[in-house]
């Protein structure tokens, strides 16, 4: 189901002209509608669109941003956006709590707070002269010595808000180019009306993993995120196989996606919420036999990129100390991996590279019988293809996303992973060249003999 009623309201028609006739917008492209209206969105693949992308992109590249929401938020003249539907302004950043903040907040506040209702520091200055509700907020956002609540609201600004911290969110989300001013629309204030696909009860429904595009992980994304997803949408509790107390369920990756393990519906086991959180990327014996037995079934676990390592050390397995060890050394091979599609992407560009998406994926629909988070052995799938703009949304958010990590590749404080590749090699100069030259299957193919040598030589430097 699409958005609904878009009628313009009188207080975002106002912003439109303030935001097209403000300098910070000078040179990007825009026009009048029949209506009089500005023409506010394009579509990005439209000539429209690509003029907007290239001004968008040389503004990236002006103030080295790390992508073009970053510059969105930059050079916005107020840092307030108007809700298109209902004409509230709301803050262009991440200074709102989101839903799992809210139901903490709630208890210590006792009342029911929603993520549109105020920004984290309207919270705190309303209750300031109640030391056990400031002392509930630190907690939350481990804040653990502050001298004030004006010191407590600085110092979550500066660790959360300029971080965009997992526990807030915007009052309004980023997609340049398709909005001229870069944001969507609809605020957080009527999102969730006035996009019905983004209704609570669909939205439980759906977890995306952002880290399995930004790991350039393999695996069916769309339909390992509907199973997240369904995880999460029930209140019934099992017996945790970890911890053995009765809790809800969540997906945990038994091959983390950080070591080059797939992010598919084979790679999943379930877990409370608290055991997944601590297990974090720890890998064990326990969970390379069960990886190893999961391949016995016909199902991949890994991904292309990282096969090599995975099939030349998973059999020396003895305990967990050498699954531990076999982490670390797949971690850094992964971040090689990683590395070397960064070096392709700047001096070669996406197209090759595009090869190994899989933004189709974005196409369907997934829903779930007979599912039972103990027991996804008697899981039936429902898989219906669609074509809407939420799905041709999705999957260009695939591929922008993953771009965009690679992009920034090489910004990461990575002083703790050795690299192997050598950019001004006779190898690496003849892989550019082949990339360049020849058919995608010729290039595949130098492309993993490459990495499997990359992949021997870091084997014999840092396992043997």
């Amino acid at each position: 189901m699409g958005e609904i009623d878009r009628t313009w309201a009188p207080e975002f028609r106002e912003y439109t002209e303030f935001i097209a006739a403000h300098s910070s917008y000078e040179g990007l492209f825009i026009e009048r509608n029949k209506d009089g209206n500005l023409g506010w969105v394009v579509t990005g693949k439209s000539a429209k669109g690509k003029r907007r992308e290239a001004w968008w992109a040389q503004k990236m590249q002006e103030l080295n941003a790390r992508n073009k929401a970053e510059v969105a938020r930059r050079i916005h003249p107020t840092g307030k956006h108007v809700c298109q539907c209902c004409g509230r302004e709301m803050s262009i950043f991440y200074e709102y709590p989101n839903n799992r903040t809210c139901k903490r907040l709630n208890v210590i506040l006792k009342e029911s707070v929603q993520p549109a209702d105020y920004t984290i520091r309207e919270i705190i200055e309303n209750n300031a002269s109640d030391a056990h509700i400031i002392s509930g907020i630190a907690e939350i956002f481990s804040v653990k010595t502050y001298d004030s609540p004006q010191n407590l609201i600085e110092i979550i600004y500066k660790r959360h808000v300029a971080t965009e911290s997992g526990l807030l969110s915007p009052g309004v989300m980023s997609n340049p180019p398709d909005r001229f001013d870069g944001f969507h629309s609809d605020g957080l204030c009527c999102r969730s009306k006035t996009d019905k696909g983004r209704h609570k009860d669909n939205m439980k429904t759906y977890t995306q993993d952002r880290r399995a595009y930004e790991e350039w992980a393999d695996g069916n994304y769309n339909l390992a995120n509907r199973l997240m997803g369904e995880f999460s949408k029930g209140t019934q509790k099992y017996q945790c196989p970890q911890c053995n107390k009765m809790r809800k369920m969540s997906a945990d990756h038994i091959g983390p996606i950080s070591l080059g393990f797939c992010h598919s519906i084979y790679n999943f086991a379930p877990m409370c919420k608290s055991c997944n959180s601590s297990k974090n990327n720890r890998f064990t014996k326990s969970d390379v036999d069960a990886l190893i037995d999961i391949e016995k079934r016909g199902e991949t676990v890994i991904s292309w990129h990282s096969q090599y390592i995975w099939d030349a050390l998973k059999g020396t397995i003895t305990d967990d100390e050498t699954a531990k060890k076999l982490s670390n050394i797949m971690v850094t091979c992964h971040q090689n991996v990683l590395k070397l599609f960064s070096v392709i992407y700047q001096q070669v560009g996406e197209e090759f590279l595009m090869h190994y998406l899989h933004p189709e994926y974005s196409k369907f629909d997934y829903r779930f019988e007979n599912f039972n988070p103990l027991n996804l052995s008697t899981l039936k799938i429902n898989e219906t293809e669609l074509d809407s703009a939420n799905k041709r949304s999705n999957s260009e958010r695939v591929v922008r996303i993953a771009f965009e990590a690679l992009k920034e590749f090489d910004k990461k404080d990575n002083r703790r992973t050795k690299f192997y590749i050598d950019v001004e090699s006779p190898e690496f100069r003849d892989l550019i060249s082949v990339i360049q030259g020849q058919s995608f299957e010729e290039a595949d193919a130098v492309i993993k003999k490459y990495i499997a040598s990359l992949t021997q030589t870091i084997i014999d430097e840092e396992w043997n």
